[in-house]
């Protein structure tokens, strides 16, 4: 087996990952990405996101740093859509020009290897200090030594893997998956034209979370409530009636992104059958909304579905207990927490188990949250920083931690917080949140 020893091992290089390897790698750290995916991004490319959420607090910007680096480096390639950066509830971007812009500034940071196609076989432990990880390329095994491990694998993975504790909520209870797909060949002229002359009733025109912000770039519709209300449905299709359905404009014409519901009551850490049953399941329901699309909605008739996604979204799986567990109340309070490493304005709340809406919880225009820098130290475990939507934090609070941007957020400050900690010869748990602080701010990093 071959081995490697560095300074920062990101497990997962996805939305927080890739942030949190190139944090690390900036501030000096020999730093290295694992990946199972042939892209980095996770959600932000592979996932076919699309909608870049929780950038604003309906009145300011909140996010800075990377996140922010990799939105002007869109907005000079034309990659993406928005009308006010400070109030926009999001952008819109195109998925493909992300994948080549995080290989390009990623390949340029010396301290900083990224494998992709790289599954987790193994976690390497002293005690109940994390210090390294054994992985899979191909038929290669390898082990990885770091002194400081992050794990943004999304379903805390490493975590897991290393005996730390979490909470998962019931099947019954929790958010359903979705998988994004992507619809070309749309005279979106025809479409916007309906729409104004045909308001829709049943469907609000965004989705619930949505419905306080100022600004939305470019087009979007929610929900097929309203364009089958007289349509007669074999039974297998009535469920579309309901389902979450959404589709948005892109940066290129005559194209839109589909995020609808896919698995329902079903966790993601499950594999085999349960896992091949999520992906059916979820690519089926993709492919009846974009027919109904097509069928049911004027300037989609010459449309078709032209991708899906490579993985599926996942909104809610493990989350591990962390050293401070962010709570419904700290939401609501807009609490101001001494370690912040970043924030979040985005309704919390959840979308609901059945697939069909959500729930939320706002604040008022001008607000955030603050997220504690020990949401992300699982309790009980050393070497090791978790980040991303699988943080220390109560079930509700989920859609105002799980954003992008905010996951993003996350990472930035696991990788600055790795590098000083290698650096500072102390642990992630004894990291100097001033020190930290001024890093990220010197950054342009919000907190």
């Amino acid at each position: 087996m071959r081995t490697k020893t560095v300074d920062v091992l990101v497990a997962g290089g996805g939305t927080a990952g890739v942030i949190a390897g190139l944090a690390a790698a900036r501030n000096g750290a020999k730093t290295v990405i694992v990946d199972k995916q042939r892209c980095l991004g996770g959600q932000f490319t592979a996932g076919m996101q699309g909608a870049w959420v929780g950038f604003s607090d309906k009145k300011h910007r909140i996010v800075g740093g990377i996140a922010w680096e990799l939105r002007n480096i869109f907005k000079e390639r034309n990659a993406i859509v928005e009308v006010d950066p400070e109030t926009d509830v999001c952008f819109l971007y195109d998925t493909e020009v992300a994948k080549v812009i995080l290989d390009e500034i990623t390949s340029r940071e010396p301290n900083l290897e990224c494998f992709l196609d790289t599954s987790i076989v193994d976690v390497i432990q002293d005690g109940d200090t994390v210090t390294g990880l054994v992985v899979l390329s191909q038929s290669e095994l390898m082990e990885i030594r770091a002194k400081v491990v992050i794990d943004s694998t999304g379903d805390a993975l490493v975590a897991y893997k290393a005996g730390a504790q979490y909470e998962m909520r019931e099947k019954k209870d929790i958010q359903p998956m979705t998988l994004m797909g992507r619809m070309c060949g749309i005279d979106m002229d025809r479409v916007k034209r309906y729409y104004e002359e045909n308001p829709p009733v049943l469907d609000t025109h965004v989705p619930p979370a949505w419905h306080d912000f100022k600004t939305f770039p470019g087009f979007m519709h929610f929900g097929l409530a309203d364009e089958l209300k007289n349509v007669q449905l074999p039974p297998e299709k009535e469920y579309l009636r309901n389902w979450l359905g959404i589709f948005t404009s892109t940066p290129n014409p005559g194209e839109v992104t589909i995020n609808c519901s896919g698995a329902i009551e079903a966790h993601s850490t499950e594999g085999f059958e349960s896992r091949a049953a999520q992906e059916n399941f979820s690519q089926k329901c993709l492919y009846d909304v974009a027919e109904a699309f097509k069928q049911y909605v004027p300037g989609f008739e010459n449309a078709y579905l032209s991708a899906i996604a490579a993985l599926l979204g996942v909104r809610e799986s493990r989350r591990i207990i962390g050293d401070y567990k962010v709570t419904l109340d700290d939401f609501n309070t807009a609490r101001e927490f001494e370690d912040t490493i970043g924030r979040g304005a985005m309704p919390a709340g959840a979308h609901t188990p059945d697939g069909v809406t959500m729930y939320v919880y706002d604040l008022e225009p001008g607000q955030s949250m603050t997220i504690p820098y020990r949401c992300m130290l699982p309790k009980g475990k050393d070497g090791i920083l978790v980040a991303g939507r699988c943080v220390s934090y109560e079930a509700p609070v989920a859609n105002c931690i799980r954003c992008m941007p905010q996951c993003m957020v996350m990472g930035e400050a696991a990788g600055t917080a790795a590098a000083i900690a290698v650096a500072d010869g102390v642990t992630v748990r004894n990291v100097n949140i001033s020190k930290l602080q001024q890093n990220l701010e010197e950054h342009n990093v919000i907190l």
